[in-house]
């Protein structure tokens, strides 16, 4: 990385201090002991009985409650910030080490951020898209179960559709009222606690993540700040409902499909977007093969993870390809092989040594003309030895140089994330 890198957008003081906070409270004996009483529900899980599922059942769940507890410590919509959360990467910033916070299959590709806001309350978000710019996208979400849950998009704005100065820069509105007339405006439920999740996309890691601050500009009377023995009492009082959620949320987002078949594409909740995905189970001498096409979308991406939803190290292993790390085939349409072992294709979805686990495709920021029939062409299950029968024709190869250099530069690119001042 060269000194001309400017600093991460991610890289706030806010950042830091909640990180170094929920840190420390995750070791906090309470919440020590509400996680071994999580644990047992989860090795009660049919998934716990694979043995992907059993190696990665404390990691799923020390990813989840460190999840749960930056979300509680941001629960303050009388003093709103914008945390980066849910993204399961280790890092090393700050002066300490993160081992990550993740839910539902995170994708490496993006970097979610959250705001907590109270629906009588007005707020202002100031931005400014990145150069070169990712697919960005910001949603007013209500209607969890101690933070638990997908919840309900009650609006929400998108690259497409955010209105900015020539510079990138732009404003959001939030509050309970209509629109009428504002541009950039975003209308959150009175009487409840609003999140906002804002979503950059990248579909090249050299994209720079959007720059965020937000402000509280008029509402009622704000409540005391909590103290850090009530926030680790919402985290404990949360955490079965929180951990249930998740530990179930494989079983039905996608129904828990037989492995090795895709569901979908569905559309995203707000229209910006698709997704499909199912389950693999492959031997060491397997290979999923899925053929599909990129609907003249801003950002593509295909990826895997555990049984749990958790997934791989996405930096020093190819567990996940976007947009601008594939190559398509003659006919511009993308294979992409999911196997233990490199099988020689460029495209290749490295499952880390996983037998089980899930798979997922996405498109976001496509156009309305796009329909979504047509993006996934073809899954197959093929033995290694037979995959060159199996491959569209002209499906592009890989050599070990050509694997080396992919790597390196995905090791390179990543590391932009975490600049700092």
């Amino acid at each position: 990385m060269n000194n001309s890198t400017p600093p991460s957008p991610l890289a706030t003081d806010d950042q830091r201090k909640a990180e170094k906070l929920a840190l420390r409270l995750i070791e906090d004996p309470r919440i020590r002991a509400a996680r071994e009483e999580a644990r047992a529900t989860l090795r009660a899980d049919k998934v716990a009985a694979l043995p992907d599922g059993y190696l990665g059942l404390d990691r799923a769940l020390d990813q989840w409650i460190l999840a749960l507890t930056m979300r509680c410590i941001n629960a303050d919509p009388w003093r709103p910030k914008v945390l980066w959360n849910v993204y399961n990467a280790p890092r090393y910033w700050f002066g300490h080490v993160y081992a990550g916070a993740a839910v539902a299959i995170d994708n490496p590709d993006n970097s979610n951020r959250e705001i907590s806001v109270d629906g009588d309350s007005a707020y202002i978000i100031h931005g400014r898209f990145g150069k070169p710019a990712t697919q960005f996208m910001i949603e007013i979400v209500v209607d969890f179960d101690h933070y638990a849950g997908i919840g309900r998009t009650l609006s929400a704005l998108t690259t497409q559709n955010i209105v900015s100065d020539t510079d990138g820069n732009f404003t959001i509105t939030i509050d309970s009222q209509l629109a009428h007339g504002r541009v950039n405006h975003l209308q959150s439920a009175a009487g409840k606690l609003n999140w906002m999740f804002m979503r950059d996309s990248m579909a090249d890691w050299r994209q720079n993540i959007t720059t965020l601050r937000v402000e509280r500009t008029a509402g009622p009377p704000a409540l005391p700040e909590r103290t850090e023995d009530e926030i680790v009492g919402d985290i404990v009082t949360s955490m079965p409902v929180w951990v249930e959620f998740w530990r179930g949320f494989k079983d039905d987002f996608l129904g828990y499909p037989e492995p090795n078949r895709l569901v979908g594409p569905n559309g995203r909740p707000g229209g910006w977007g698709f997704l499909s995905g199912g389950r693999f189970h492959i031997s060491g001498g397997q290979a999923v093969v899925i053929t599909v096409t990129d609907g003249d979308a801003n950002y593509t991406g295909c990826q895997i993870s555990d049984p749990w939803t958790i997934s791989p190290d996405p930096v020093t292993r190819l567990a996940s390809l976007n947009k601008s790390q594939i190559l398509p085939n003659p006919d511009d349409s993308i294979t992409y092989v999911l196997a233990a072992r490199d099988p020689g294709v460029h495209n290749w979805i490295d499952t880390v040594g996983l037998l089980d686990g899930w798979m997922m495709l996405r498109w976001q920021g496509v156009p309305a003309t796009t329909d979504p029939a047509t993006l996934v062409r073809s899954i197959k299950t093929v033995n290694l030895d037979d995959l060159a029968s199996a491959l569209p024709a002209g499906t592009p190869q890989a050599t070990l140089a050509s694997r080396s250099a992919q790597i390196a530069r995905r090791i390179a690119e990543f590391a932009v994330r975490f600049v700092e001042e």
